[in-house]
């Protein structure tokens, strides 16, 4: 029986992930913030495992490996995510940087490290990091975001997660662990882009069908819409 961590499950994307791997078989592990999140998701996935913690907590990384305990994962999907409607320099604040990369990118480190026991145990593993098209430095600098109303805490910690994802890739390679910086799609979701064109359902079963086929190459940058992205 094949198992995935995700993290952010009880929404958007993360729900229709966890519903995706669920139909094709998985053992659930999902965590949320909140006791309401875990009922909702109980009464969908009554077989999953959940463990109600705030992935930028202190504890996290020490709750999520005690809760692991001697499981065995297939796959990590670090979903949780955030973003904060602030794309100029005079609407930007220092604090929306800082609760952008504590969630985008310090709770992805975090989730590695608790979860790192865990898929050890499994020959050829797999770490998807949830990115986006805006952490490219490439495309950036090719003018992609300009006036797109995309906040620069949101770029900035996606851009830092994506640096996160190849430190990753350099130093797991070794134990037969892949990482992977995925970018989803313009997702119809609560977060979504001005382009926002696709449902989070049809962008999990590209996923599920990305990581079932073993598809997913260690340092892949890849958008579910287009293929290859530049870093």
């Amino acid at each position: 029986m094949q198992t995935v961590l995700i993290t952010g499950a009880n929404r958007g994307l993360g729900l229709a992930l966890a519903h995706s791997f669920s139909v094709s078989g998985y053992v659930l592990y999902l965590v949320v913030r909140t006791t309401a999140a875990k009922s909702e998701l109980i009464n969908r996935f009554p077989d999953a495992n959940i463990l109600v913690c705030d992935v930028t907590s202190l504890e996290y990384e020490s709750r999520l490996k005690e809760w692991l305990g001697l499981s065995v994962l297939d796959v990590v999907i670090n979903n949780a995510g955030s973003g904060t409607k602030a794309p100029t320099l005079k609407s930007t604040k220092a604090e929306f940087l800082r609760k952008e990369f504590d969630t985008n990118c310090v709770s992805v480190l975090s989730t590695v490290k608790g979860a790192l026991g865990s898929l050890k145990r499994k020959h050829d593993s797999l770490v998807v990091n949830i990115s986006s098209r805006r952490g490219s430095l490439t495309m950036q600098s090719e003018l992609a975001a300009k006036g797109t109303g995309c906040s620069y805490s949101y770029r900035i910690s996606k851009a830092a997660q994506n640096m996160l994802t190849l430190c990753l890739a350099d130093d797991l390679e070794d134990i037969n662990i892949r990482v992977v910086a995925i970018h989803p799609g313009r997702l119809l979701t609560e977060m979504a882009s001005k382009d926002a064109c696709m449902t989070p359902e049809l962008s999990a079963a590209k996923l599920v069908a990305l990581v079932q086929g073993n598809s997913l190459k260690t340092r892949d940058y890849i958008s579910l819409e287009t293929g290859i992205l530049p870093w």
